[in-house]
């Protein structure tokens, strides 16, 4: 989980999109955009146009990238297409579409939740105002955690609160070779899940569970080799630093932790020493700002090895720690 706005978590897809300078003002110039309001869009420039006015308007980040991708998605073109015939006209129903998916994000609707879709991992996921979006620090705990899992055959993996299942599926599609269980608290989240893993025909065994109660460990069966969770972990009083993107649109019951950040790391350290084998490694994501607490808090319970990892920014965000054997 992380407090960034919504923009497509597929960040190499986006920026090959628009390019890597598509948000200057030398770029908007060069789409007729003027300084009034925009004009009613009719070919794929005046579209890409108007959506980036829009949107820049509203305070949106990457205006002109997410203006073409979702004129590329609505109106199925290439990315090369647009940029190599902008004056073709578009079909009204088509506008129509387009300009409603701009207001959506002006307002600020994840782009996630107006496609329908997001990339991880490289798999497609279907998201939902049920599911927190997937997010790029997301996908560097699955690397670690695919590092972690190297030299252990057939790994057996618990992905505790798995939302959409982006970290279940994800681990499963790069080793097929591993039993997968996933869990949440939320039945409309495993419906997501469900239907993601049998579109991708990924074998996940998911289940209704709560990692607060005491029947987690009966209803989730171990043990284990890997137990990875991106739990809840935003204090409550945090909600008001959150971008409305954030706070409105993501599901409350998988962002906040209550007041206490370190809530569900209490009891995820707890619930390892039970349900992991000897030697299993407990990964989790993290708050930047509470990444030291979490170490401490696996110290704590007896876990050992303990390491804070930072992501691609530079930030603490991914704790990781091994059951003694």
């Amino acid at each position: 989980m992380i407090v960034s706005d919504g923009e497509p978590s597929s960040s190499d897809s986006g920026a090959s999109a628009a390019g890597s300078s598509d948000e200057g003002g030398k770029e908007a110039s060069s789409t007729g955009v003027s300084t009034g309001a925009p004009s009613p869009p009719q070919t794929r420039r005046s579209c890409i146009s108007y959506g980036t006015e829009t949107l820049r308007r509203a305070g949106r980040d990457a205006p002109r990238r997410t203006a073409i991708w979702l004129l590329c998605d609505i109106a199925g073109l290439s990315r090369a297409s647009v940029y190599g015939y902008p004056e073709e006209p578009v079909e009204p129903d088509v506008v129509d579409e387009f300009t409603d998916a701009i207001r959506r994000r002006a307002d600020g609707e994840p782009l996630q939740h107006i496609l329908g879709y997001d990339e991880f991992f490289g798999l497609r996921l279907r998201v939902s105002p049920d599911v927190l979006v997937p997010r790029p620090e997301t996908e560097e705990v699955v690397e670690y955690a695919l590092k972690a899992m190297r030299s252990v055959d057939a790994p057996r993996v618990l992905d505790a609160g798995t939302g959409s299942g982006c970290i279940a599926l994800a681990l499963k599609s790069e080793r097929p070779d591993a039993q997968v269980m996933a869990c949440d608290v939320s039945d409309a989240a495993l419906d997501v899940a469900r239907a993601n893993a049998s579109r991708l025909a990924l074998d996940v065994d998911f289940r209704r569970a709560d990692m607060l109660t005491d029947d987690f460990a009966a209803r989730c069966q171990g043990p284990f080799d890997l137990l990875i969770s991106n739990p809840p972990y935003i204090p409550e009083q945090e909600a008001e630093t959150l971008s409305d993107t954030v706070r409105e649109y993501d599901p409350h019951l998988a962002l906040f932790s209550g007041e206490d950040a370190l809530r569900f790391y209490r009891v995820l350290a707890r619930h390892a020493g039970g349900m992991l084998a000897p030697g299993g490694r407990l990964i989790v994501e993290t708050h930047a700002h509470y990444a030291s607490g979490v170490a401490d808090v696996f110290g704590d319970a007896g876990l050992t090895n303990i390491q804070v990892e930072q992501d691609l920014a530079g930030r603490p965000r991914i704790a990781m720690a091994i059951k003694p054997g």
